[in-house]
Order: structure tokens, then sequence, then C-alpha cells
């Protein structure tokens, strides 16, 4: 029974973590610029794949076309990071993630665009719904009124999420087969060296003094848990997982920066709507076809 449950649990921490890179990233916004913020979480990131692939005996530098894939692979999640913490310094942490659950419908329709695959109406319905209750989340928000203003930070932020719904089927277009920790490792290396090249005088021009302590582990947390540990659970799971049941998880991140964030004010009666279609949601996507 604890086999079984295993992937489930697994995908819980996975969706946790990334909800928290809400509320860490808002607060990195504070001292960091968003560029610099990418910067960091991308040099970490892959510093620390750049030790276990040595450690595993993995470390070699790849074919030219091979790095030509790393790099075509690291362009949507580089997109989506550079307008996540842009967008963080206009928008609450607890609305940004709530669009994010946007994500898997974007990709549904991509694929319809790309591969002419339709896919099933519960499907469809349960990535509508599972949207709407998270638009539902975002309009109660502000002192209990539906008064939520869009502003630049989410058309941007939403733009960025454009790019994360392509990010499976670019990797899945890349992919040849090779260990997927060296796949995942050259593409942080990838992201990294692009973004040192173009961000150089910035690196050089930032007052490095300044950051503190807390900003630190903001960073650590953001290129070490929502990347190097959110992998291999996301990774593990996904193999046990059908692809419905993965989506299934993204609409419980604004739940979990809701319960987490102890100053969001909302309105119980939109959110326990909210919540009941969420739970419709999931229910369609888990459910054993």
């Amino acid at each position: 029974m604890f086999k079984s449950a295993r992937p489930h649990i697994q995908m819980l921490f996975f969706t946790f973590i990334i909800a928290m890179t809400f509320p860490v990233g808002k607060q990195l916004m504070l001292e960091v610029p968003p560029m610099i913020a990418t910067w960091l979480r991308y040099v970490i990131a892959a510093l620390l794949f750049v030790v276990i692939l040595a450690f595993s005996r993995r470390l070699s530098f790849p074919s030219a076309k091979s790095l030509f894939r790393y790099t075509l692979v690291c362009l949507p999640s580089l997109a989506y990071f550079a307008a996540m913490f842009s967008a963080l310094t206009q928008t609450s942490a607890f609305a940004t993630s709530a669009l994010y659950t946007a994500v898997p419908l974007m990709t549904a329709l991509l694929v319809v665009l790309i591969h002419r695959k339709v896919g099933k109406l519960s499907h469809w319905l349960a990535l509508i719904v599972g949207f709407s209750a998270s638009l539902f989340l975002v309009l109660q928000q502000s002192n209990a009124n539906l008064d939520f203003e869009w502003n630049t930070g989410y058309s941007l932020f939403m733009l960025g999420c454009i790019a994360m719904a392509a990010n499976p089927l670019v990797i899945k277009a890349c992919y040849r087969q090779e260990n997927f920790m060296v796949f995942t490792g050259w593409s942080l290396i990838a992201a990294a060296i692009i973004l040192s090249v173009c961000l150089t005088p910035q690196i050089i021009d930032f007052n490095w003094q300044q950051v503190s302590g807390n900003a630190w582990l903001a960073c650590l947390y953001l290129a070490v848990f929502a990347t190097a540990i959110s992998f291999f659970l996301f990774q593990k799971a996904s193999v046990k997982l059908a692809p419905q049941q993965v989506s299934a998880y993204i609409f419980l991140i604004p739940v979990f920066v809701l319960m987490t964030g102890g100053n969001i004010d909302v309105n119980w009666i939109y959110t326990t709507i909210a919540m009941l279609l969420l739970s419709a949601a999931m229910y369609l996507l888990m459910r054993k076809q």
C-alpha cells in the first residue's frame, strides 16, 4: 500500500517545494535584481550538478550537437524564471502562484497546435475547472473584496508560463535517451553560461555586500531544493503516475502558498468555492481511465 502511495507523496513534496519558490522569490526580489537572482539560481544549481556528475564519473564535455540540444532545452525554463522574478517585483506571490496553474492548460493547447492531438474531454474539463478555481483564489485575495488589479507584472508572468508550458515539448524533442542526470546537468550549465555572458556588466556593477544572509539562503533554496531535490522527486513520481495525475498536483500550488502565507487576506466564501472546484478538477485527473 505504501509503495503505491509513494509517488503521490513524492508529488506532494514536489508541489510544496515549487509553491515555496513564489514567496521565497518575492522576498529575494527585495534585495537582488531579477536577472541577478536568475543568474545566481542557475549558477548555484549548475555547480551542484557539476559536483554530482563528477562524483558519479559522468562529467565529460558533450559534442557540439549535444550542447546545442542542451541549450535549446534550457531556454524555456530560463525564460520562465526570468519572467517570474521580474514579475514578482510588481505582483503578489499568492496571485502569481495561482496563475501558474494555467501551465497544464497551455501545454495541452500547444500539443493540439503542434501534434494535432485533442485528448480526452474529461481532461480538458478538469484543466479548465482547475484554472478557473485558481482565478477565484486570485480575485478574492485583496482585503476580502473582488478588487484584484491586473498589471504588467502579471502579463509578463503569463508570457513566462507560455515558455514553461512549452518546456515538456522541447525536452521530448531534444532528449536522446542519455542519462537524465547528464541531460539536466548540462542544460543547467548551458543556462548558466548564457546568463553569465549576457549579464557580465550587471554582475560586475552589482553591490554584492548589500546581499543579506537571508537572501543567500533564498538563493540556495531556489537552486538546491527547487532544482536538484524537486528534480529527483518529479522524475521518480512521473515514472509511476499518469501525465494527467502529475498535472493534477499543480493545482495544489496556490493552496500551499495560501496555507503558509500568514499575511494573506482572503474571502473565505470564494476560497471555499475555489477549493471545491480544485477538488473536482483533481478528481477528474486522478481517476483511472
